[in-house]
């Protein structure tokens, strides 16, 4: 069955593991580019900003835009779009310049990956969503590593680089525009608050803030913590690619174990193994003599590795597990259940660094583990408090929208499925989110 619905969402799949590697190409090519070009770290925070606060706006006002055109012409637009940037970029080293266009691009990417998340989960079953999504990350997380290979064998030439990724992106609308499935249908959709999501799947939403937090802080925080406490600029890039690996190994078996039981419960168990290995780092406080054994500790050494590996494994795969959660909520609005998961997202990838700026006086050498350990367990002691109050409950048979060949008769998934249940002699029965 998982292989019927890959095939048909293969293009999408494909497309956005494209514009991933753009996405994350350009999150470390900036910095670097400006630093080259004379920029201090105020002109660097700066453009960062831009892009966060651009990806924030994206998320919401995009949502007009796909229920207005559809998935492929949002997509599309968005990769479209970055690639215009990317050649103004071009053009100028100006750091106004270059803030607006990191601000539009940042729109632009959250449209088109809230149009990916939102066709994949809404043309995928509960029964084999976990998979697909799952997938989907594992590719986008290929992707991932594969953008810094490629800026590191471009290094040398920022232009031809910036080069590869406008091809990259003109090459997803292509693939994109080739698809054979037919998107779900958008157009007038019945308005989805952000109340009545939380009403719903509250699970999903703080899981994918803490997702997006626990990540970005550990993407952002570990290089740094490592640097300080002397370890080699070697170690600590294979060290910070294990979180990588991690998602990489853990990424399909929680993809398929979340298909075969109530997802909350695998939610409350990413969150329960994430504070306990932080709260035992904060215990042991592994780097305490790490200058004086210098990298001879093996021991250490695996230790520190397969904390990162298991780390990686479980939080980046936790906002898949949430998307596939939320749509278990029926809706006819994905696009917006999509948007909304993303934009809680990215505020906990905004909140992350700026609570561990902020807690760093205090606890210079451990905020971001304090920080995993209190938003990892408030989240564990949340979903266990709702799989208390509202236990899993299967439902007698579940309608789902899928994408069909476009080879068939052209028929939309909402046309199918309202046809087979109007033959039906019964009503069936939706279940309902938990």
């Amino acid at each position: 069955m998982v292989r019927t619905y890959l095939v048909s969402l293969l293009a999408i799949i494909i497309a956005a593991s494209c514009m991933q590697v753009t996405s994350s190409a350009l999150m470390t090519f900036v910095p670097l580019y400006v630093g080259a070009q004379g920029g201090d770290t105020f002109e660097v925070g700066l453009i960062a900003a831009a892009y966060s606060l651009g990806f924030m706006v994206g998320c919401l006002r995009g949502l007009k835009i796909i229920n207005r055109v559809g998935y492929i012409r949002a997509f599309a637009a968005g990769a479209g779009l970055t690639a215009i940037m990317i050649i103004f970029a071009r053009m100028t080293d100006s750091l106004v310049a270059w803030a607006a266009l990191r601000f539009i691009m940042g729109g632009a990417i959250a449209m088109l990956f809230s149009a990916a998340d939102a066709w994949l989960s809404v043309a995928t079953p509960d029964n084999v969503r976990g998979r697909i999504l799952s997938i989907n990350s594992l590719a986008i997380g290929v992707m991932a590593i594969l953008s810094q290979v490629l800026l590191f064998h471009f290094s040398d030439d920022p232009l031809l680089m910036l080069d590869v990724m406008l091809l990259l992106s003109v090459c997803s609308i292509v693939l994109l525009c080739l698809t054979r499935s037919v998107p779900p249908v958008t157009g007038d959709k019945a308005k989805l608050s952000f109340g009545q999501v939380f009403k719903e799947v509250p699970v999903a939403l703080l899981g994918a803030f803490v997702a997006g937090a626990i990540t970005t802080s550990f993407l952002t925080v570990v290089p740094f913590a490592l640097n300080d406490a002397g370890v080699a600029a070697g170690t600590t890039a294979f060290l910070v690619a294990l979180l990588y690996v991690g998602r990489l190994i853990f990424q399909w078996p929680m993809g398929a174990l979340s298909d075969m039981m109530d997802r909350r419960f695998l939610i409350l168990l990413c969150a329960i193994v994430i504070c306990v290995l932080c709260a035992l780092y904060l215990i042991t406080d592994p780097f305490k003599n790490w200058q004086t054994i210098g990298d001879t500790d093996d021991n250490l050494f695996l230790i520190l590795s397969i904390l990162l590996v298991v780390i990686g494994g479980l939080s980046f795969p936790l906002y898949s597990l949430c998307l596939a959660h939320g749509f278990e909520f029926k809706v006819d609005n994905g696009p917006a259940l999509s948007t909304y998961l993303l934009f809680v997202w990215a505020l906990g990838s905004v909140f992350g660094p700026l609570a561990i700026s902020a807690m760093s006086p205090v606890l210079p050498d451990r905020a971001a583990p304090v920080l995993t350990v209190v938003l990892s367990g408030l989240l564990a002691l949340f979903t266990a408090w709702r799989l208390y109050r509202r236990p899993s409950r299967k439902p007698v048979l579940e309608l789902s929208y899928t994408s069909y060949p476009s080879s068939g008769l052209g028929l939309s998934p909402e046309t199918v499925a309202n046809a087979l249940e109007n033959a039906s002699p019964a009503r069936h029965t939706l279940g309902k989110a938990q």
